[in-house]
């Protein structure tokens, strides 16, 4: 099947499983015109955390039969859109399949002067550099260096170098883990590796011809990176992920009255990496009867195409000034919309919430802590 796109013809055999998965947009992006638009993940398109709870099960329970049992196992996300992928395979492996002595650590974009474990570059993302901290508690750190099994968790894989230069990262500061698994929702590579194993929800192959002078957009008046280094220690000070965890608690300072909204369509949106613990309040929401959606923003700057059907930009709220998008809210109805925070402030240039309001929405801030 062709999948007609501003930038270019994307082919691909679709089917049922696809079709539940993805949709399909393109991107603002010389390197790569394309986008799979998940309809699980929670990022581009507002999805029920139950959705994004089930692919969570599934994916786990197809890589627990690939790890080393009663040995430490170490769970890596990929921010920024699999943060929270990556938090939610992690509790399903340790709650769901039973494995003991895992930890999980997601990569990052921000800066702080946190003792980085290792760091490295998707070269075909947007924003390239990801940063892995080490664990701050002594004992995950002392776990880290015990793991046999490590997990790289991201939404898909294309070609695979990504993780295998990441791997042969790794293997020079943990030598003696030998079993490396990448789990992705979606699989597209044709190459084998030695270095690790494949676990995906669906494997499959696309080509994608570009149309001459297709973007609508220049990407690089869009900026993804922070142009100066700061270290962002009293802006992020939590930990929900960032610096290792083994199980987390999470506060909101805020309460929330469920018969307030009882007959109200919610959306819970979390900024950025900052995944995974809204996601953990939408699902309490949906659990206690509300219709909730949950959704993010984004760094990652694609057209208004395909499932991408409305999109507004701000400044983000990391005091970084880096361009911010949210895609598929403003053409859609909520009563009420939660917008969730790990950072301790918001930057005067953040809008995000001024603009939803201008849209006719009942917007309210909410901040997070770890505990």
């Amino acid at each position: 099947m062709n999948i007609r796109l501003d930038t270019g013809i994307l082919a691909l055999a679709v089917n049922p499983t696809l079709n539940e998965l993805v949709g399909f947009g393109s991107r603002i992006n010389k390197k790569r015109g394309f986008l799979f638009v998940s309809k699980v993940l929670g990022k581009h398109i507002p999805t029920k955390p139950s959705s994004m709870k089930k692919v969570y099960k599934d994916l786990a329970y197809k890589i627990k039969p690939h790890i080393i049992k009663d040995r430490p196992t170490l769970v890596i996300g990929f921010a920024e859109t699999a943060t929270a992928l990556g938090n939610g395979v992690f509790d399903a492996l340790r709650d769901e399949c039973g494995i003991k002595d895992i930890i999980y650590i997601h990569s990052t974009r921000f800066q702080t002067s946190n003792e980085i474990f290792l760091s490295f570059y998707e070269e075909h993302c947007h924003a390239p550099s990801h940063i892995i901290y080490k664990p701050r508690d002594n004992r995950l750190q002392e776990l880290l260096y015990d793991v046999d099994s490590v997990i790289l968790v991201d939404d898909e894989v294309s070609t695979g170098n990504t993780a295998n230069n990441l791997i042969n990262e790794i293997k020079k500061l943990l030598p003696r883990v030998d079993n490396y698994i990448v789990a992705t929702i979606l699989n597209w590579t044709t190459k084998k590796y030695d270095n690790f194993s494949f676990v995906s929800l669906y494997k499959g192959k696309f080509s994608f011809e570009w149309h001459q002078n297709s973007l609508k957009e220049d990407s690089s008046s869009v900026i993804s990176q922070a142009q100066e280094k700061i270290d962002l220690d009293e802006i992020i000070p939590y930990n929900f992920g960032r610096y290792g965890i083994e199980r987390a608690y999470y506060t909101i300072e805020t309460s929330i009255d469920l018969d307030d909204i009882r007959d109200k369509r919610v959306l819970v949106l979390g900024t950025a990496e900052f995944m995974y613990p809204p996601y953990l309040l939408a699902l309490y929401l949906e659990e206690n009867g509300i219709d909730v959606y949950n959704q993010a923003t984004t760094r990652s700057p694609v057209n208004i195409d395909g499932e991408i059907t409305s999109k507004i930009g701000f400044i983000d709220n990391y005091f970084e000034n880096i361009d911010n998008f949210l895609y598929n809210v403003v053409d859609r109805e909520y009563d009420k919309i939660y917008i969730c925070y790990e950072t301790t402030q918001k930057p005067e240039q953040f809008k995000l919430k001024e603009i939803l309001e201008k849209c006719g929405f009942e917007v309210e801030d909410i901040f997070f802590r770890d505990n």
